[in-house]
């Protein structure tokens, strides 16, 4: 045998642990969090400011929410004043610091007789909320069975966070006005188009402009086309149509995340669709003009819910996390598909789809543990806890296929070298990948291809 043999075994043995990873799931199941029946919405963030991401969960049914405050190591218990009992159905709900105290707030819809509300609970930084002064606020007519929508988003530029809500059914988006102390007042109403039926909406400077705009998706009852409209903000609460920023999309769209998918800086679109199996993905070339809509195909029978962006696997690209239900019996099947983003589009993340539980509508991410990975939270509005994905480093995924390649030395023959020797390089956030490296050590010089960038061998995930 040759003195280069040796290596070009253990080398075939690194091609077997690349492949062997390439399957290795992105995240793993951790324990479910139990919140009772009915969750509908799911929120993180920080609620007593201790530096740990806290629960929020909307209950529809049951007339309740939930604040379950983090301990920083995965474990959830419920806040003092929790579940906090309400007087009407929760709708949507929204956070920010809307009274400039350093706690977070919530702004949550509700609709009662012929009236749609804004009811405004200030948070006391503890995790318990309390109900602001002049809330609620009515922002319009109600339309039966139809919950409104909120989003906060700083619209007129004066530094504080304002509302933007809407119903789905009527085509207009009120705005309501912050003043800094908790209080809203009515602002412009924008008006969308007449001759759709269902609508939805999301925020963002589409155009590149500075000011905040709106952009909405909508469609008919009776089907057909789908339309992704912008409406340009002023910077004072304004906005109007730009009748070229008007786009076909394909039918039942539902707005998912505005946010940069392809890292050009510039906002994008994306849309789930209530009658396909596929989300769309509208990439913004300049100045809010949307290119036609890509398709990025989920798994046959289920409709994506909610969408939101990461790097779920630290490359610095951007990922999809989507909540898929099956349009079908039974109704409340679940899953959480993952879409990793890359030059050429998106394809599934290992592992992907994820098992959920039952009703999962919706989802959030982010940092559970403080491991550094992107975690998932999902809500199950038919079951009685949330499913909770943990991300999983490159490292750790490959970390038991390298023991398993280590075992492979003993497959080299000593032909004048001694065995091989493998070790884990960490390429850091901003690299795809890690590396393997394989070395046949030198007996004369004791040297080995660790100190040899030219015989490392680099594994990761390939554009």
């Amino acid at each position: 045998m040759t003195r280069t043999a040796p290596l070009l075994v253990f080398l075939a043995s690194i091609g077997w642990v690349a492949q062997v990873e390439s399957q290795a799931p992105l995240f793993v199941h951790a324990s479910p969090v139990v919140v009772g029946s009915g969750s509908g919405q799911v929120v993180l963030a920080d609620f007593n400011r201790d530096g740990h991401l806290d629960m929020l969960t909307r209950h529809l049914l049951e007339r309740r929410l939930a604040v379950l405050l983090a301990d920083g190591k995965g474990g959830f218990g419920l806040a003092a004043g929790s579940p906090i009992a309400l007087e009407y159905q929760p709708g949507w709900m929204a956070r920010a610091d809307v009274n400039h105290d350093g706690a977070l707030d919530l702004a949550v819809t509700s609709r009662e007789g012929n009236k749609e509300n804004i009811n405004i609970l200030l948070g006391n930084g503890r995790g318990e909320f309390s109900r602001a002064g002049g809330s609620p606020v009515t922002v319009s007519a109600s339309i039966e069975r139809y919950k409104p929508d909120v989003q906060f988003a700083d619209v007129n530029g004066d530094g504080k966070p304002d509302i933007l809500t809407a119903n789905g059914r009527r085509n207009t988006i009120e705005v309501l006005l912050g003043d800094g102390h908790g209080g809203f007042s009515r602002g412009s109403v924008v008006r969308l188009e007449s001759d759709r039926d269902l609508y939805s909406f999301a925020t963002g400077d589409i155009d590149s402009d500075g000011h905040v705009d709106v952009v909405t998706a909508s469609s008919t009852e009776a089907g057909g086309p789908g339309r992704v409209v912008l409406y340009r903000g002023d910077g004072k609460g304004v906005f109007a149509e730009r009748v070229e920023s008007s786009l076909s999309v394909p039918s039942a769209p539902r707005m998912g995340m505005v946010a940069d998918v392809n890292g050009d800086r510039r906002p994008d679109v994306t849309l789930a669709h209530a009658e396909g199996s596929f989300v769309s993905v509208l990439l913004n070339q300049d100045q809010g003009v949307l290119a036609p809509a890509r398709r990025v195909t989920i798994d046959d029978g289920m409709s994506a819910f909610e969408i939101v962006v990461a790097d779920v696997n630290q490359d610095a690209r951007a990922d999809l996390v989507a909540t898929t239900v099956r349009r079908v019996t039974p109704p409340s099947d679940s899953r959480i598909a993952v879409f990793l983003g890359g030059s050429s589009g998106f394809v599934p993340a290992p592992g992907s789809p994820f098992l959920a539980g039952p009703g999962a509508y919706s989802l959030d991410v982010a940092d559970l543990n403080k491991d550094g990975k992107v975690d998932i939270v999902a809500s199950s509005f038919d079951g009685n806890a949330l499913t909770v994905l943990h991300g999983v480093s490159i490292s750790l995924r490959l970390q038991a296929q390298v023991e398993r390649l280590r075992a492979c030395q003993r497959l080299v023959p000593h032909v004048g070298q001694r065995a091989a020797t493998t070790g884990i390089l960490d390429a850091g956030p901003r690299q795809r990948g890690i590396e393997i490296i394989a070395a046949v050590q030198e007996p004369r010089t004791g040297l080995d291809a660790i100190a040899d960038p030219e015989r490392r061998v680099h594994i990761g995930r390939p554009d």
